[in-house]
Formats: C-alpha cells, structure tokens, sequence
C-alpha cells in the first residue's frame, strides 16, 4: 500500500506545481482522492492479520492516470518505473488462470479463500469485473 500512496502523493504534488487546475482536478489526476479510503482499508487488513488489500476497477483506473499523468508532469523516472511496475504486477494478476469463487460478495482465487477474501495479493470486484491486487 506505500507504494500506491507514495506514487499518488507525488504525482498530487506534481500536478500541483504544474498545473493551474483547481483541487478537485488534481486529486482526481492524481489519485490522491483515494489515499484516505487506502489508510482505512489498511487498517482494517491489519486487524485481520493480513497483508492484501483490495481496489476496485475505478481504483486501478486512478493509477493509470496517474502515471500517465506524470509522465506529462516531469515526473522522476524512479515514481514513473514504480507505477510501471505496480500496473504490469496488476496486469500480470489479470492474466492469472487460477479459478474464481464468490467469497461474501467478492470475487477470490480459490487457492487464497479462506472463509473471507485473503492471502497474498487478493482479487476484488470491479465496476467492470475482477481486478487482482498484488
């Protein structure tokens, strides 16, 4: 989850300096409207002992901009290839051919159900279908 915040944090700042564009703009270029939702789930994973969290389709779309965002936005190469690398982990979950199961109204690998969506790296429901996080 550091990862997602730090790279939604900076690219807030990026576009920020860079852009006239009015706050409400800006943290949705930037994904940084998603930060305090990130920090709750975070805190709920953690009182369960785990150490996935979930992100919804609409989420995952966040990074994306982001990303490309920063790219527009002079962006460092070290936050550019982090988000890369965060999106091909995404794409690679994506691609995952392990079989699917309902588990109390989200979408799991059948090898991570464990009576609740876990283990490492968990798939959520999107607004378009499953979305795997690492």
């Amino acid at each position: 989850m550091a990862t997602l915040v730090e790279i939604f944090e900076y690219a807030h700042a990026q576009i920020a300096e860079l852009s006239s564009a009015d706050e409400k703009t800006i943290a949705s270029a930037s994904g940084s409207a998603l930060i305090p939702a990130l920090y709750a789930r975070a805190g709920l994973a953690s009182s369960q002992l785990r150490d996935d969290l979930p992100l919804l389709t609409g989420e995952l779309r966040l990074l994306e901009a982001a990303v490309i965002n920063l790219e527009s936005y002079e962006g460092s190469e070290v936050m550019l290839c982090t988000g890369y690398e965060l999106l091909d982990s995404f794409t690679q979950r994506r691609r995952n051919v392990h079989p699917l199961r309902l588990v109390h109204g989200i979408l799991s690998f059948v090898y991570e159900a464990r009576g609740a969506v876990g283990g490492t790296g968990s798939t959520v429901l999107g607004g378009d279908g499953p979305v795997p996080c690492a």
